[in-house]
């Protein structure tokens, strides 16, 4: 594993930072919104929590739509940085594959361009695969997000529009 990061040379700090972050940023949005999503299909806990005055009904719910939503821009962020930091580290490591070239003295064979190429190429690799799970993670989260949204809408909606019925 040693050798894996040492492989990426000076990018190695921002991909492990940056995959760090990201990972702890899923757990933590997994946990929210699983958390959120209980509460909102077990409507008794809900329902003794929702105001039943319209104007006070629009600040609950965005309450909890803040609290879904928040962070995801960020690990959208990470998903659309970490292929770019890839991108710079692979040409990073093309200018000092050729560097290292032209201050040889010895012939340039196939081999010695192939091991130069794998080692720039590595951080494209590394880089896309920090970007996939941030981007899916952020995709999902959204979609769930979204939906949670759209119930927790609903039901405050009927639970007004049944307690202005009965006061009626």
């Amino acid at each position: 594993m040693n050798e894996v990061i040492t492989q990426l040379g000076m990018m190695k700090w921002p991909f492990l930072c940056l995959s760090s972050l990201a990972l702890t940023l899923i757990l933590e949005r997994i946990w929210v919104l699983s958390e959120g999503f209980i509460k909102l299909k077990n409507s008794k806990v809900l329902l003794a929590q929702i105001p039943l005055h319209p104007e006070t009904l629009q600040l609950f719910i965005q309450r909890y739509v803040v609290q879904w939503r928040k962070r995801l821009a960020l690990i959208s962020l990470i998903g659309m940085l970490s292929p770019l930091l890839g991108l710079f580290g692979t040409v990073w490591g093309l200018v000092v594959m050729f560097r290292d070239i032209a201050h040889s003295q010895q012939a340039v064979t196939p081999a010695l361009l192939a091991d130069g190429l794998w080692g720039a190429m590595y951080s494209t690799v590394v880089g896309l695969a920090i970007a996939i799970p941030c981007i899916f993670s952020h995709g999902l989260c959204q979609a769930l997000a979204g939906y949670m949204q759209t119930e927790l809408t609903l039901f405050a909606n009927e639970r007004v529009s049944n307690m202005q019925v009965q006061h009626a």
